[in-house]
């Protein structure tokens, strides 16, 4: 588990210190899709605590020693007490020791910011990065959805409005790698089919947050057309139990509305001399023939060329 923890250690030490936030209490930064919305008003005291619920996650935890569940206890003690400084200590240590928990915690912990530690959205994201890839050690089965939920909407959340791709590359394509391994296992059917209505839910949630994702990562690239099929996934998957979800799959019909503007609408070949341009820029610069407007070519000399079988035709 320490070996999974140092994989990240050079990520964590991409840090932008913000100001310093105003004191704000650790159960104010959940959010949406953390929790079942709506969720009735009997059970409003265990949804402003559930980041913090301990039974609720214990099986997402991968086999650990009574010394994690004693870190979590006191960095939860810590936490309500507001020493967040101490909880966040007790939290990097359960996660050296292999706990998805606790490092689900300090990703929501870096991304808010809490009283004396500033938001860190390199270290959020590594955090959550570190919390997937150990969720991801354990058998599928023995996932916690609710988990795994709050994981990936906190690191779509970041990817959506704290980072750019070209800038954050190396620790955006660390998420994307770990999205697609996720994605692809709740893509089977064996997997899912046991699934209970309330963590099927919750699927379709993670599975909206990663494809809308990894559609921002193909768009970013300029491969406009597989930003499309992807903008498309999640409005089939469809609109599920969570407000943020079910946004971006709104938002996903106008994202394809203006891509498709940006992607030409003749075959990048020329016709004249075959030459077939293989950047998206140099796609851009072939000539549209003005008489069908159904072909393109690579120069005036060959639009020249393919004008004049227009005049041959009529």
């Amino acid at each position: 588990m320490r070996a999974c923890f140092n994989n990240f250690s050079s990520l964590l030490k991409k840090q932008e210190k913000i100001d310093k936030p105003p004191v704000i209490d650790f159960r104010t930064l959940v959010p949406e899709d953390f929790e079942d919305s709506p969720c009735p008003p009997s059970e409003e005291n265990n949804r402003n605590s559930s980041i913090f619920n301990l039974s609720r996650k214990k099986d997402a935890l991968p086999p650990v020693v009574s010394q994690v569940t004693t870190l979590l206890c006191e960095a939860e003690s810590k936490a309500t007490a507001k020493d967040f400084g101490k909880s966040v200590e007790l939290l990097e240590k359960a996660t050296t020791l292999g706990s998805a928990c606790a490092a689900a915690k300090l990703g929501l912990v870096y991304r808010g910011g809490v009283s004396d530690v500033n938001p860190d959205y390199a270290s959020s994201a590594a955090y959550y990065l570190l919390a997937l890839k150990l969720i991801y050690m354990i058998p599928n089965e023995k996932w916690d959805m609710s988990l795994l939920l709050e994981v990936i909407a906190g690191l779509s959340e970041i990817f959506r409005n704290k980072m750019q791709k070209r800038k954050d590359d190396d620790i955006w394509m660390s998420g994307i790698r770990a999205m697609r391994h996720i994605e692809s296992t709740l893509q089977d059917p064996n997997v899912t089919k046991k699934f209970k209505q309330g963590d099927l839910q919750r699927c379709k949630a993670i599975r909206i947050h990663i494809n809308y994702c990894l559609a921002m990562t193909a768009e970013s690239d300029q491969e406009y057309t597989e930003a499309i099929k992807l903008y498309e996934l999640c409005k089939r998957i469809g609109e599920c139990n969570f407000k943020t979800a079910n946004k971006l799959v709104n938002k996903s019909q106008s994202k394809i509305k203006e891509l498709k503007t940006k992607i030409p609408k003749v075959k990048p070949v020329c016709v004249n001399c075959d030459y077939e341009p293989k950047e998206l820029s140099d796609i851009w610069k072939l000539l549209v023939c003005s008489k069908c407007q159904v072909v393109a070519a690579c120069s005036r000399e060959c639009l020249t060329a393919h004008l004049a079988t227009h005049v041959k035709k009529s």
